[in-house]
C-alpha cells in the first residue's frame, strides 16, 4: 500500500508525462483468478520499451482516472473508464515511434498471455483493443517504404523492358 505522498508524487509524474506522450496504451499484467507477468518479465517489458523511448507504468485506477480528467491539454481521455478495466492496469506512455511502440507491445503480448491490452489513445482519441491490434499489427515503415518502392518501381522498369525489346528488333530487322 503506497502513502499519500508516494501517491502524490506518482500523481504528479504522470501528469507531466501523459500530455507529452504520443500514445498512451492501456494494459492488464494480471488478472484475478490468473497467472500475471512475473518481475523478470515485467523488468524484460520495461526494458524493451526504454530503449524505444517509452515507460510502463503500474499506477492506481483512480490516479489514472483523475490525470485523463484533469490534463491539460486534454489527453484524448474522454470516453476512457478505467474503473471497468478488469485487473491490474498498466500504462504504457510512449513519446517515440507509435507504431514500434504499439508493435514491439504486440509481440511481447504473443509471447506473454498475460499482458493483454483494453486500447490506446492516440492522437487525442481513445482507439478500442481492435483498433489498437489492427495499428499494432501493420508492416514496419521499412517494409512499407519498401513496398511502395517496388510499386513506383515496376511501370518504369517495365516500360524499359519493352523500349529495350523494340531496339533489339529494330538491331535484327536492320
Amino acid at each position: 500500500m503506497k502513502s499519500k505522498t508516494q501517491k502524490s508524487t506518482e500523481l504528479k509524474k504522470l501528469k507531466t508525462k501523459l500530455p507529452k506522450s504520443k500514445i498512451t496504451v492501456f494494459t492488464t499484467f494480471s488478472r484475478a483468478g490468473e497467472k500475471g507477468l512475473s518481475v523478470a518479465q515485467m523488468s524484460e517489458l520495461k526494458k524493451a520499451l526504454r530503449t524505444m523511448d517509452a515507460e510502463y507504468f503500474v499506477t492506481k485506477k483512480t490516479l489514472m482516472d483523475l490525470v485523463l480528467k484533469e490534463s491539460n491539454p486534454p489527453a484524448g481521455g474522454e470516453g476512457v473508464d478505467v474503473y471497468n478495466m478488469e485487473g491490474s492496469v498498466g500504462l504504457v506512455l510512449g513519446s517515440g515511434d507509435v507504431y514500434a511502440i504499439s508493435k514491439k507491445l504486440y509481440e511481447f503480448a504473443k509471447k506473454n498471455k498475460a499482458l493483454q491490452f483494453f486500447g490506446a489513445i492516440f492522437e487525442s482519441h481513445f482507439m478500442d483493443k481492435e483498433k489498437f491490434l489492427e495499428m499494432a499489427k501493420m508492416p514496419s515503415r521499412e517494409i512499407l517504404l519498401a513496398r511502395l518502392f517496388g510499386m513506383m518501381k515496376y511501370p518504369v522498369s517495365g516500360l524499359a523492358m519493352v523500349l529495350s525489346e523494340i531496339v533489339k528488333k529494330k538491331q535484327v530487322g536492320a
